[in-house]
């Protein structure tokens, strides 16, 4: 089956990180038909040298976009998504570690449920390295679950799924906003009738830091979740008492001391492996 993999990168990213990401794709036990690597603005010397050396390695196998101002993940991804080539694109964050099996297991389980249009799996994280942390984003498996699931939080770990191109260009792409950028395309994809479905292996090591709660703290991110969360309600897909729910606990977390919000998504949004 053929598929296409995306990656944004920007020029912050470690270039060591970028080469373990990359180094667990073109050792999966599934290749990929193609690697679409966008440049969200200028990249470093550095992060060049590691484009280039998988490039010489591998020449028929990368197609690098170059966009040339940094335009936010939203834009990068959805200008990527347009030059993927195959009707299915993986999704991967330039500092995680696949699973070596991760791709075979995910287009094996496609391969016997046509029906599904996004398919993703669950992670572990770490800081520095694999198991140090102990720490595992688990979600709900089945369709229906996950259609209840996305009135709250987002039903998928982004860096893992696996979706139709043409039906997330039918809902809209990535949309351009610097927030919420994968949490609005699946709700706009289950709006159009969209099937979803979470494997319950972990296939994908993410890597985390200070910056995952500090991208996600402050008042101008609290409003994004407002707005998102009052379109769903508009849309009549949650009750005003839902929409409530989420933004009063969405401004309490954004706007609590950012050691506190760090301690929250560790302990209280996490499970144990």
């Amino acid at each position: 089956m053929n598929f296409s993999v995306l990656i944004p990168i920007y020029t912050k990213e470690s270039p060591e990180f970028f080469n373990q990401a990359l180094e667990s794709i073109v050792q999966q036990t599934l290749l990929p038909s193609e690697i679409v690597i966008v440049e969200d603005g200028p990249i470093s010397n550095e992060l060049r040298m590691v484009l280039n050396n998988f490039e010489s390695r591998y020449p028929n196998l990368f197609n690098i976009v170059k966009l040339e101002h940094n335009s936010g993940m939203g834009v990068a991804m959805n200008t990527g998504l347009h030059y993927c080539k195959y009707d299915y694109v993986a999704r991967m964050d330039s500092d995680d570690i696949a699973k070596p099996n991760r791709f075979e297991i995910q287009f094996n389980f496609l391969k016997h449920h046509p029906n599904i249009d996004v398919l993703g799996c669950n992670i572990e994280e770490f800081k520095f390295k694999i198991h140090d942390l102990n720490r595992v984003r688990r979600l709900p498996e089945l369709h229906n679950d996950l259609k209840e699931f996305i009135k709250k939080r987002s039903p998928f770990n982004h860096m893992t799924v696996v979706f139709k191109k043409q039906k997330a260009i039918e809902a809209g792409g990535y949309w351009s906003q610097r927030n919420l950028e994968d949490y609005n395309l699946w709700y706009e994809m289950l709006k159009r009738g969209a099937m979803f479905h979470n494997l319950q292996e972990i296939l994908v090591d993410v890597r985390i830091g200070n910056n995952m709660a500090k991208r996600r703290h402050g008042y101008a991110y609290f409003l994004s979740e407002y707005d998102f969360f009052h379109k769903m309600m508009a849309d009549h897909f949650i009750t005003k008492i839902r929409f409530y729910r989420n933004v009063v606990l969405r401004l309490f977390l954004r706007v609590m001391p950012l050691p506190f919000l760090q301690v929250a998504y560790s302990f209280f949004l996490r499970n144990s492996r």
